[in-house]
């Protein structure tokens, strides 16, 4: 918990070094675009649950309690796992610089002897966009991970609408990742060392692409309060499904979150 928040404030401070150079070019484009930035928080803020199954090693389901939010505040804003610094404006949403949190350290406990390898934890910034379209919302993200692997990571989703009864509201998930070679060795391949350590035949994993499904369900609770359940499963492509840490070729990842909406 300690650690995943150290990461968090670690990609804010980042994400904001890095926008520097455009914030002068971003602020003189803000009078062209009267609503594009709000002058106040607009979004979800509240607290979740998030579970994740990587499928690697001994490790089971993992637990966290931690912040939510998908909210907008000027040029900053938070998409559950994403934070975002916009700058230029770009179709319906903004050239944004974009960091990925991922609260898991992909430590493979050996299902042979127990042996320990600790991946380390992930550190994706890159360039993106969150486009907000009339047929639904768009994802575009391009990140260089400043982690151990090196490595780069190219996500692609989309969420669509449906309103069901009550206000409940159904939003499906599409979309694709794509990991280069030094991504996803470092986090699925098995060094001659570690094999030894671990018991596992040595592996390099080579670039890999993951297509991914899931769905969040949005239920109003009271006034401004609703409860968010999302449910996402990833499978991981040839080039990583056949790492000896892997228990399953796929992957899962779930939460459950109360949120304040602040219009």
């Amino acid at each position: 918990m300690i650690e995943c928040r150290k990461l968090t404030v670690s990609l804010l401070l980042i994400c904001f070094l890095s926008s520097t150079s455009v914030v002068y070019a971003a602020n003189s484009v803000d009078s062209d675009i009267p609503n594009g930035i709000p002058d106040r928080i607009v979004g979800d803020i509240g607290a979740a649950v998030y579970s994740t199954n990587l499928n690697i090693g001994s490790y089971g389901t993992q637990s966290a309690a931690l912040p939510y939010g998908f909210f907008d505040y000027k040029r900053f804003a938070m998409r559950i796992d994403q934070l975002a610094f916009k700058t230029l404006p770009v179709g319906y949403g903004f050239l944004e610089i974009v960091g990925k949190v991922d609260p898991d350290s992909y430590k493979v406990k050996s299902t042979i002897n127990a042996q320990t390898i600790n991946k380390g934890y992930q550190v994706p910034i890159g360039l993106g966009t969150f486009q907000d379209t009339p047929i639904g919302a768009f994802f575009l993200n391009a990140y260089h991970d400043f982690g151990k692997s090196k490595g780069n990571l190219l996500e692609v989703n989309y969420f669509g609408e449906i309103e069901l009864i009550s206000k409940v509201t159904l939003y499906p998930q599409v979309g694709m990742e794509r990991q280069s070679g030094s991504f996803a060795n470092y986090y699925y391949g098995v060094t001659p060392e570690q094999a030894q350590a671990t018991g596992y035949r040595a592996f390099t994993a080579s670039s890999s692409n993951n297509p991914l499904a899931g769905f969040l369900l949005e239920i109003p609770v009271v006034e401004d309060w609703y409860l968010n359940l999302y449910v996402k499963r990833k499978w991981l492509g040839s080039g990583v499904n056949n790492s000896p840490v892997l228990t399953r070729s796929f992957q899962d990842t779930m939460f459950m979150a109360l949120a304040y909406r602040f219009k």
